[in-house]
């Protein structure tokens, strides 16, 4: 039972209810006032109107007159709950007609009457009376006040039916809010319930699992649709998880082999000198080239998952790129390929500097890499307005189509590359920092001519919002 008592779908009800019970209350409330403000005023219209023909009458016929209008009172269907009296000015009582008198006629009101412009209401109730009695006082010439008065008999039999009324509604209007809110929560809930049952059924190991989307379009449906893109990213992340596992597993074997081997080398009886530094040198250089490995897949991780945290600054992307240039100049040289950047201009852009230049070097070092003797590899800089483009163009052998779709994949090595020392990481790790950067990196390649990647990054003034 407290378990029941807690859950979201009973708060929900106990809510909707409460609410229910209130507006109900507050809605017959303005409806019993609004008929209470509709009777009383009525009731003074049809007091002011006998009241105004009274005093016409009086003015036209004297006394004489009003006397027959009382005998005509009498003998009609109202006399019971109509009553009129005329005043001298000297506070007597004239003449008079229909039930008994209220005791709270007074002379003093008579007397405030005679200097009253309009017609004087008000309401009392005589302790013989079993309803209220609406009094109402005009002036007459010559120095005469008519008084009229009415019952509020009928007006209160109507509101006491009313608020009778009131009183049975009120109760089952509140027992039906029970019912009417748990089907209500019970209805809004079963989206959670079906996220809550499938994310149960995830734990239980069912990974592919999802949760239906209806066509509604809603708040439930964007939450269903929302739970299957985070167990989507989730499945993805974990798949990620074991092919790095099973990259770091393959990938760290060589080296530790090497290590191991020249090791045992080294600790026979008839290692020489020489041997050692052998060893020491294979040692650091395996040693060194883990760390790197280790480090990329790091960064890359970090960098997918949106924790990179980067040092911007504005720099200028043409002199970076012209650093990378000079850098990798000697080695181009070797290979006998043409490096070359033409028609170079600033461009400012903000960027983490050391990473913005591992991606430049990793373009370079790659298109090197697979450019043969004689080629060339071009860099160009192209202005985008609130981007800035990188084309790093080589005459290289190109990428097989069918690599080309997993070229920025971890670990994914061509059958070009496969005979090299590389890990596979350099455009995986280039892709990452880009994204990390708010830009993109992209290739388009035709086997036996060339590829061309292309890192599009933000201008400075891209960085801000433009003008309306």
């Amino acid at each position: 039972m407290p378990r029941v008592l807690g859950t979201v779908a009973v708060r929900l009800t106990l809510w909707y209810a409460a609410a229910f019970a209130v507006s109900a209350a507050l809605a017959m409330a303005i409806v019993y006032s609004a008929v209470v403000g509709v009777l009383r005023a009525e009731t003074d219209e049809e007091l002011r109107q006998d009241l105004q023909e009274t005093v016409s009458l009086v003015e036209r016929g004297g006394i004489d007159a009003f006397r027959h209008e009382l005998e005509r009172e009498v003998a009609g269907p109202d006399s019971s709950s109509v009553f009129l009296r005329l005043w001298s000015g000297d506070g007597r009582s004239v003449a008079s007609a229909g039930f008994e008198a209220p005791d709270a006629t007074t002379l003093q009101a008579v007397r405030g009457q005679r200097h009253t412009a309009t017609p004087t209401l008000r309401t009392i109730h005589p302790k013989h009376f079993e309803h209220g009695v609406r009094l109402g006082y005009a002036n007459a010439e010559p120095d005469l006040v008519v008084e009229f008065g009415q019952t509020l008999s009928g007006v209160e039999q109507l509101l006491e039916a009313l608020r009778n009324g009131i009183f049975i509604a009120l109760p089952t209007l509140l027992l039906l809010g029970g019912p009417i809110g748990w089907f209500m929560s019970r209805r809004a809930l079963r989206g959670v319930e079906i996220v809550t049952r499938t994310a149960m059924e995830i734990t239980d190991g069912a990974m592919n699992r999802r949760v239906p989307v209806g066509s509604r379009g809603d708040e439930l449906d964007r939450l269903a649709q929302a739970f299957n893109r985070m167990l989507d990213r989730i499945e993805s992340l974990i798949a990620g998880m074991r092919e790095v596992t099973d990259h770091l597993a393959h990938d760290l074997r060589t080296p530790l082999a090497r290590i191991r081997a020249s090791a045992e080398r080294a600790a026979t009886r008839h290692a020489s000198p020489e041997e050692w530094n052998t060893f020491a040198e294979t040692t650091t250089e395996e040693c060194d080239r883990v760390l790197q490995f280790l480090n990329n897949t790091l960064e890359i991780a970090e960098a997918e998952a949106g924790a990179t945290k980067l040092r911007l600054e504005t720099i200028d992307l043409t002199q970076l790129v012209e650093e990378a240039c000079e850098l990798f100049a000697t080695l181009a040289d070797d290979a006998g390929i043409a490096l070359e950047m033409p028609d170079p201009k600033p461009c400012m852009v903000e960027v983490d500097r050391s990473r913005v230049q591992r991606i430049v070097a990793n373009l370079i070092d790659n298109a090197l890499k697979f450019t043969p003797t004689g080629g060339r590899v071009t860099l160009c800089l192209a202005d985008e307005g609130r981007w800035m483009r990188l084309d790093v163009i080589d005459t290289g052998r190109g990428i097989a189509a069918g690599d080309l779709p997993r070229i920025f994949e971890r670990f994914f090595r061509g059958d070009g590359s496969r005979t090299g020392r590389g890990s596979g990481l350099g455009l995986s790790l280039a892709r990452a920092f880009a994204r990390a950067h708010g830009g993109e990196l992209a290739v388009v390649s035709t086997p036996g001519v060339g590829s061309v990647f292309s890192l599009r990054l933000k201008t400075r003034d891209g960085l801000r919002p433009l003008a309306d």
